[in-house]
């Protein structure tokens, strides 16, 4: 372990000159309907956020497309004393469905702090509140915290949430990130629906109603009809749920594709499964990553498996939700796409052969943000070949490097505003 400390540590430092020059985040407070917002900015995204009407972010403005990729629905000046849709990014716990609708963030101010940094800014809200367990009516006590992270030069908003049982006794809750996108401009043809996985729980289905599918039931996942989508005036809709730690809603036309990407999920000491929620009516639609494959705060549901999270009397449910923007990239490549994450998707495992000292590197990537891809020799740590990333398009390394060693191994790392990631590689002790 320490050599490979020492390897990194020189890598690191070897490296430090190659990352792109600084441009800006900023970090404000302005107002819009007469409420007070922050407003998050660098060269690529302009964010608003909502904070006394749970919406982070309200708004999400792309520069690279010069498209608002949220719907601005109602004004934030409208009747506070019940849910509004005023469309972004909505937070809704300790329930998200029901009466009263999305839960209680919406009804208070939260707590912010506010931080800047060279490379990036940091946005805390932080709320507790007390609410009856819809089977018991029991008080129950949650703190709620979500940590909003913007970076130099990147689309990527990174969402940290940390929900802690505060009250004298157990507690359950639903959790969903509510958002309202509109990728490309406009819910319209060629929109698509994706998130990995091979079945996805069926809420309710009636908008297409040829497949017969139960209501709450698993169906196997892709279903094609749900995938795409096209305004209509049929009546009713359909919401699902995959399993999945990232989900996506792009435009086929445009080749924007606007990434919800998890963490692990972890209640305590034991990991919980996120999904991928996506409900659509005959106009538009949401994409919602959720703690719980349903939305609903009918006390007759609440006791089935998966539709609340449960916390012991001081246990912590924590995990982190990614939302950015990728471009340049159909529908084709995300439903075969080899992994995301929220500073860059890789649409097929990286290829990197070693032979007579010779490397050959084959990598074909799209980013999130400014970065810079390091072809590194091991364990020397020499750098063999940087490229620059930029957002807005789908990128192809393909080359052979000389090595000074027949018996050295490559390593590639991506290096940005967020930091410093291995792609490919396993470093040996």
């Amino acid at each position: 372990m320490r050599n490979r400390t020492v390897v990194l540590t020189v890598f690191w430092l070897a490296v430090l000159w190659v990352l792109p020059a600084s441009s800006q985040v900023s970090l404000s407070k302005s107002e819009r309907d007469g409420q007070p917002i922050y407003v998050i900015e660098n060269k690529y995204v302009r964010s608003e956020i909502a904070y006394t009407r749970a919406r982070s972010p309200l708004s999400y403005f792309d520069k690279i497309t010069q498209v608002e990729q949220l719907r601005q629905l109602a004004p934030l000046n409208g009747n506070h004393g019940k849910h509004t849709s005023h469309g972004g990014v909505a937070e809704a716990v300790p329930w998200t469905g029901g009466s009263p609708y999305m839960g209680y963030l919406w009804t208070q101010p939260w707590q912010m702090t506010a931080r800047t940094y060279d490379d990036h800014v940091v946005l805390t809200g932080e709320i507790t509140f007390p609410y009856p367990d819809p089977v018991t009516g029991r008080l129950a006590e949650l703190r709620f915290q979500k940590t909003m992270t913007a970076y130099d030069g990147s689309t990527r908003l990174k969402m940290d949430y940390r929900i802690e049982n505060v009250g004298d006794g157990p507690a359950r809750f639903q959790h969903c990130v509510h958002g309202s996108p509109c990728v490309g401009g406009a819910c319209d043809d060629g929109d698509y629906f994706f998130a990995p996985g091979d079945r996805s729980w069926i809420v309710w289905s009636s908008i297409l109603p040829h497949l017969k599918i139960p209501d709450q039931s698993w169906h196997p996942w892709p279903i094609q009809e749900a995938v795409d989508f096209a305004p209509s005036d049929a009546e009713g809709g359909l919401q699902l749920f995959v399993p999945a730690s990232w989900g996506v809603m792009g435009d086929d036309k445009t080749k924007e594709v606007m990434a919800m990407v998890s963490s692990p999920v972890m209640v305590g000491d034991r990991e919980i499964p996120m999904y991928m929620g996506y409900t659509r009516g005959g106009e538009n639609y949401y994409l919602e990553p959720s703690l719980t494959r349903h939305i609903s705060n009918h006390d007759d549901r609440w006791e089935r498996e998966g539709y609340s999270v449960d916390l012991d009397r001081g246990e912590i449910c924590a995990f982190t939700v990614d939302m950015a923007m990728f471009h340049g990239v159909s529908k084709s490549q995300i439903t075969s796409v080899h992994s995301m994450t929220g500073d860059y998707l890789l649409l097929q495992a990286p290829r990197v052969e070693v032979a007579s000292k010779k490397a050959h590197i084959d990598i074909t990537i799209a980013v999130t943000g400014d970065a810079q891809l390091a072809v590194v020799e091991m364990p020397s740590g020499e750098v063999l070949s940087t490229t620059d990333l930029t957002p807005g398009k789908v990128q192809i390394i393909d080359k052979d490097l000389s090595l000074s060693d027949a018996d050295a191994t490559v390593s590639v790392f991506l290096n940005n505003a967020a930091g410093k990631q291995i792609l490919n590689g396993v470093l040996e002790d």
